[in-house]
């Protein structure tokens, strides 16, 4: 079983990092000069260093050979240890740096509204992806409590410890039921039929009824649903008509789309966010290279 490293003990106890380094540039070169040129410092900085480090170990680590300074046969020794614990050291580093940047053995974690999901998937991480399940602030938030990893989401927030990347935008469509037999662009005879709403937040179905002049009140809300996947399936039901995503694909026969075109203003904007601290992550670069390569074929 592993001791649990004191660590308030270890500051007390150890010498400086600087220290040390001092000493094994000493050891190494066995000359004042040379090894205060081999750690880019003056003499006088390398002799204080070492001072510091024999008060430190408490033990007698140099002796003098007429002027010359060198190490007695216990500083030698613990020379000899410590290149052997720093080489260990670097080896540590050197395997979680390899770790960090092989991403096919990584895993990130997702977080936002299931159907947000989606457009994601093309993305192509080498690794595992987590998909969880929330709404777009309790994804906001799992972001910044370090339970995930990137939260999509169609909310835009003023946080310094967060980067939002535009993931997406997309114009809006008309649905309804094919069973309602309206004529083509039937839109106009939809003010009296039920309606599923996406959400209790509507903001791009009042945009649609404002473009219409008409008002929310005047409807007939069928059902409140929390995710686009619902909206499509009760209007192949029968259950009303909506307002989606153009991006969102319909694969029901039983729903008729009607395309409200450029007079339709209004776009919906969905965000990716990351922890400023991940910027340089490869993982972070892999995705921001990823969601240029979407900007520009959508500009083609």
């Amino acid at each position: 079983m592993t001791k649990e490293l004191d660590v308030a003990e270890l500051s007390r106890t150890l010498p400086e990092q600087d220290a040390v380094l001092a000493l094994l540039a000493f050891g190494r070169e066995g000359d004042m000069i040379k090894a205060a040129k081999a750690l880019g410092v003056s003499q006088p900085a390398l002799s204080f260093q070492l001072k510091k480090l024999e008060g430190a170990v408490q033990f007698p680590v140099f002796s003098f050979s007429g002027k010359r300074k060198v190490l007695t046969r216990l500083g030698q020794a613990y020379v000899d240890e410590l290149k052997e614990s720093y080489h260990a050291l670097h080896l540590i580093h050197e395997r979680i740096h390899r770790k960090a940047r092989d991403l096919d053995h990584q895993k990130i974690r997702v977080s936002g509204r299931r159907e947000l999901f989606l457009p994601f998937l093309p993305f192509p991480f080498p690794g595992q992806i987590e998909f969880i399940q929330s709404s777009s602030s309790d994804a906001l938030l799992a972001l910044r409590e370090h339970r995930v990893d990137l939260a999509v989401s169609a909310r835009t927030v003023d946080s310094s410890d967060l980067v939002a990347k535009l993931f997406f935008e997309s114009r809006f469509k008309l649905i309804y039921p094919r069973s309602w037999s309206l004529p083509v662009g039937g839109g106009e005879a939809l003010r009296n039929r039920p309606v599923v709403v996406y959400g209790n937040h509507h903001a791009y179905l009042d945009d649609f009824l404002a473009w219409k002049d008409w008002r929310f009140q005047d409807l007939q809300v069928s059902r409140i649903v929390e995710d686009w996947f619902s909206v499509v399936e009760l209007v192949s039901r029968g259950m009303g008509w909506a307002i989606i995503p153009e991006d969102w694909g319909i694969h029901s026969k039983d729903v008729l789309i009607e395309d409200l075109g450029d007079e339709f203003i209004p776009k919906q904007k969905i965000f990716i966010f990351h922890r400023r601290d991940d910027r340089k992550a490869p993982w972070v670069l892999l995705l921001e290279n990823w969601l240029r390569g979407r900007v520009q074929r959508e500009k083609n």
